[in-house]
């Protein structure tokens, strides 16, 4: 484990923005209840001076990824967010037949499965075996590594530079992100793009997402801190655009310096950053609002227990670590979850000994009440609800703010 004390990007004193406690790192499911596992704070500082915002302490990448459980689903609203990607890529005259693509991160190919059609070549880097073979038994050529110098230059070696590079969701999943752009410098071409998508810190504080924090999250990405971690590393922000995809999320298109004209958008994402951090308003709106959600919510699960309900849960992501552990619940409270990830199913939420079954358990499971923590895939949930519920159940959104369905 790393301690940050002062900014990555400048170097500048760092100010504390929240403390959620100590939480198991996300993603790290155990076996059976009861396994014992190592516990790290939860905390996020903030730089005044290039608005960087930053976790302080952050974990090894072998201790986060080398075995993972994430696995990106196959659902229409995500299917429809690839989409938008690929019309931004074509108005700046990127996604042809001609040109190649890689993505970092490229978990199990759903998004170059995607692209595939689109490109001359598509290539995945992820260092998570059992996921990266997935991609693999889907077609999606894929290189099972941490994307790093070694790596990129091997990639140069045996391929021409890539036209587009793509880093969705896992850019902030670096302590140092100076090693990745270094590296991305190797295999991407000069007149290349790469794009970043992560989520957008104003959405993150405005909205009072505070399950977006966890420990592979190391930053959490604004216009203004994504451009002056690129002006260190000879890059440049050339646009900006805003998508609601996991709660809010940013996209934001890089080139090599000189290479291509920074479009308007990147000004108004400035302008609108510089308003929301210099005063750090955002931060202390966002303080009392988790606060305000932490009692009602745990609240309504204290009441529906002593009214002799049985509380579940529905989706197993990395979010759901924090909001366990900051709200302090556990098999005392929350029975069971479900999810639909195979590398999760069977498996225990660490600390909090929830079990975790499959949807067909629905069917033989007692409930009445079902906490919603995969939120950002509310629509895709409710769409289906009547179908994998049983009428009546109360399902629950903690985040961003507390609301409830019952299943007709």
């Amino acid at each position: 484990m790393i301690i940050k004390e002062e900014c990555s990007i400048c170097k500048s004193p760092v100010e504390e923005i929240i403390d959620l406690g100590l939480c198991p790192p996300a993603n790290n499911f155990i076996e059976e209840k009861g396994q014992k596992v190592q516990l790290y704070p939860l905390i996020v500082d903030f730089c005044k001076q290039c608005f960087c915002i930053q976790l302080r302490h952050c974990l090894s990448k072998n201790e986060l990824y080398s075995y993972y459980t994430y696995s990106t689903p196959k659902i229409a609203s995500l299917d429809s967010h690839y989409s938008d990607l690929l019309i931004k890529l074509n108005s700046l005259g990127f996604a042809t037949h001609e040109q190649s693509c890689i993505e970092i991160g490229s978990n199990n190919g759903n998004l170059l499965k995607f692209l595939e059609p689109h490109f001359n070549e598509v290539l995945g880097v992820d260092p998570a075996e059992n996921i990266a073979q997935i991609a693999i038994n889907n077609g999606i050529n894929t290189i099972i590594d941490f994307f790093s110098n070694e790596v990129a230059e091997g990639i140069a070696e045996k391929y021409q530079k890539f036209d587009v590079a793509i880093a969705r969701h896992m850019f902030a999943h670096n302590e140092d992100p100076a090693d990745l752009l270094a590296a991305m410098s190797l295999i991407l071409s000069d007149d290349g793009v790469f794009l970043i998508e992560n989520a957008y810190a104003l959405d993150t504080f405005k909205n009072g997402e505070f399950d977006q924090i966890y420990h592979e999250h190391m930053f959490y990405f604004s216009a203004l801190n994504i451009s002056a971690l690129m002006k260190k590393f000879d890059f440049e922000l050339l646009d900006f655009t805003h998508s609601l995809v996991h709660g809010g999320s940013g996209v934001f298109i890089c080139g090599k310096q000189g290479k291509h004209l920074p479009n308007a958008s990147v000004q108004e994402a400035f302008d609108k950053e510089k308003s929301a951090f210099e005063e750090q308003e955002i931060f202390h709106s966002f303080k009392a609002k988790i606060e305000t959600n932490k009692t009602k919510a745990i609240k309504l699960i204290q009441d529906e227990i002593k009214l002799g309900r049985i509380v579940g849960a529905y989706g197993a992501p990395a979010k759901a670590f924090t909001v366990f552990s900051y709200y302090e619940l556990d098999d005392s409270s929350i029975t069971f979850c479900i999810d639909t990830t195979p590398t999760k199913i069977g498996k225990v939420f660490p600390s909090f000994n929830i079990p975790i079954f499959s949807e067909d358990a629905l069917n033989s499971l007692e409930y009445n009440t079902v906490i919603i923590n995969a939120w950002n895939y509310k629509e895709d949930i409710l769409a289906k609800a009547s179908l994998i519920f049983k009428k009546g159940t109360k399902l629950v959104f903690l985040i961003p703010d507390l609301e409830i369905h019952i299943v007709k």
